[in-house]
């Protein structure tokens, strides 16, 4: 799938990943676990590791005081527009403001990113590398290497559980929907490991210029905007085919849901939409 599909439940899927009743306990340990994760990728110093922590307290007091409480009020809108009332056209413009979240919280990572990567050493900058490529190896035996079959299999299988996660499962008529829907999806894997390539190169190319810290964190703020946008070509047609794909797959499901489903779908974005806000006022 296109990196714009795979966005369409980023803002609620990146929290989804824990249970909800532990989502405050790790949101308000985020100051801590940031680090702890950087450490996991390159080796901090006691310079990095403090300009480390204040650029995670800023972000992440950002993010608590002029997110969280959009992010409730957009599942609130989500939640009154669930059901058979729901069309294409509203679907759609609920993608677009979530993408609007996405759009401003990466704005902020680059920025923070293009403030701390001039920082590192060369030590530091191999590390880095390093586990990127790890990943980018780990992208390829996972979206590239397995037969189309395979991974249209694949997409299926995170799509049911996407769904089901937030409706408590899905019926077989929906099930057999979604998988019709993958099938349709256009891949975009190799073109976007080039893509990542590209932006890693362009990383190291700045880094090892040998630039004052403020030249090289103004053109790495410069060179990782403009990987913010799609470009033109196919990464933006396959784009474009793979959204209209699942706005009119989560329509149909939406249309088709059982009154079992729409209770378990109010009570867990409920409970989101309480904890956003109480994240939110707990400052």
């Amino acid at each position: 799938m296109s990196s714009r599909v795979a966005r369409l439940p980023v803002i609620i899927a990146i929290v989804a990943a824990v249970a909800a009743c532990s989502l405050k306990t790790v949101y308000n340990r985020l100051d801590e676990l940031i680090p702890k994760y950087v450490e996991g990728v390159v080796t901090l110093d006691d310079v990095f590791e403090e300009r480390l922590d204040e650029r995670a307290s800023l972000l992440l007091d950002w993010h608590r005081s002029t997110q969280l409480k959009q992010y409730a009020a957009w599942l609130q809108s989500v939640q009154q527009d669930m059901g058979e009332q729901l069309t294409e056209e509203r679907l759609d413009q609920h993608i677009r403001t979530m993408e609007a979240f996405w759009l401003a919280l990466f704005v902020r990572l680059n920025d923070e990113m293009a403030y701390l990567l001039p920082m590192l050493d060369q030590t530091q900058q191999e590390e880095l590398f390093s586990y990127l490529g790890d990943s980018n190896e780990e992208f390829r035996e996972e979206f590239i290497d397995p037969e189309p079959d395979e991974r249209t299999e694949d997409y299926a299988g995170r799509m049911i559980d996407t769904y089901g996660n937030w409706l408590g499962g899905l019926t077989d008529d929906q099930a057999r929907a979604v998988e019709q829907a993958a099938g349709e999806l256009v891949s975009t894997a190799e073109l976007r490991l080039q893509r990542r390539l590209e932006w890693q190169q362009g990383i190291r190319d700045i880094l090892t210029a040998n630039d004052s810290h403020y030249d090289a964190s103004q053109r790495l703020r410069v060179f990782l905007a403009g990987f913010e946008q799609d470009p033109d070509g196919p990464i933006r047609a396959a784009s474009e085919t793979n959204r209209q794909t699942i706005i009119r797959l989560t329509v149909q499901i939406a249309h088709s849901l059982t009154q079992e489903q729409k209770d378990h779908f109010i009570d867990k974005t409920d409970d989101y939409i309480r904890m956003f806000i109480e994240l939110a006022e707990n400052r």
